[in-house]
């Protein structure tokens, strides 16, 4: 084939404009990647995190470093790498509070939906509807029928979090006076629904405390239920609207090339495939739940527009 001057220039001009995914995919990565966790070190979401680079640097050929970024709510992390480079080394482990149920409450300085691209989710510990072993409510309908004669008191991590806000929706649906306690983090809930200060809590760390007879589980607040405790129902199952799932996914700028991301979805969903990945969860009493990127997106927005009616109800 004979190459004219024009033809070799439209050649060149091809070349420079075409292999930017090609290029994105042969290339990629060739330095660290970091995944920012907006939290303190070692918490579950760190931990987790910590494990999921370490399984996936060995597939995807590069070290993966963690850095914490605590500060809050979480909203700090997801700022600054929202306005990282979108070249697919700087990534964020989200949980809900970050992603929907603080945007959905004020100005965060970000917009989940179109500063991120979601890459996949991997867990999302569950939240449990718990009340003191001796309670006389011994399932999530006798808890809401108490309330409707009586208030019924219940403890949280803290006010206009999201177990705060999934049992506002559950007061407005049924009509129950369901008074909200809050607590400076989740374990002092749970202290006080052991002391008999509240009637109950809504709380994730309760697996060991239901095992050992000590607190009773009457439901879960997430879409999925506890396969640690089949008999607990989730919202809907007990005839409510409203399910509140948890997520903790892994989060890429808004503008990382699709090739790159495919990529680290692939990669990362190795991992959390993993029987090693499975087992690690277990002994860190965390469940594994696999979302991909376009999955968790929806969950995202569904969960941010959910929030914010029960928000706007409460007049905030």
């Amino acid at each position: 084939m004979k190459f004219t001057r024009r033809s070799s220039l439209a050649l060149l001009v091809g070349m420079a404009i075409m292999p930017v995914s090609a290029m994105a995919q042969q290339d990629y990565p060739n330095r660290p990647i970091k995944i920012v966790v907006p939290y303190g070190a070692g918490g579950t979401t760190d931990i987790s995190a910590r494990q999921m680079a370490t399984m996936a640097e060995k597939i995807l050929g590069q070290p993966i470093v963690v850095e914490n970024q605590p500060g809050a709510s979480g909203t700090n992390a997801m700022r600054t790498v929202a306005a990282a480079d979108a070249d697919g080394y700087t990534l964020i482990a989200t949980t809900s509070s970050p992603s929907f149920v603080t945007p959905a409450l004020r100005d965060v300085g970000y917009d989940t939906l179109s500063d991120f691209i979601p890459i996949l989710n991997y867990s999302g510990p569950f939240h449990g509807v718990v009340v003191p072993a001796d309670s006389p409510y011994n399932s999530l309908d006798t808890l809401i029928e108490g309330a409707k004669s009586s208030t019924v008191t219940y403890g949280t991590a803290g006010a206009m979090g999201g177990a705060h806000l999934a049992f506002a929706s559950v007061a407005k649906e049924t009509g129950a006076k369901l008074q909200h306690v809050p607590f400076d983090g989740a374990a002092k809930a749970t202290a006080a629904v052991l002391g008999g200060h509240v009637n109950a809590a809504l709380v994730p760390a309760y697996r060991d405390l239901v095992k050992d007879g000590q607190l009773r589980l009457l439901g879960v607040l997430d879409g999925t239920k506890d396969p640690d405790f089949p008999d607990a129902p989730t919202l809907k199952e007990a005839g409510l609207a409203a399910e509140f799932p948890s997520i903790v996914g892994i989060l890429a700028p808004a503008g990382t090339d699709p090739t790159i991301i495919a990529m680290l979805e692939s990669a990362f969903t190795e991992v959390a495939s993993s029987d090693d990945f499975k087992t690690f969860m277990t002994e860190l009493s965390q469940p594994v739940r696999i979302m991909s990127g376009e999955e968790l997106a929806k969950t995202i927005e569904e969960n941010l527009n959910a929030y914010r009616e029960i928000a706007k109800d409460l007049g905030n």
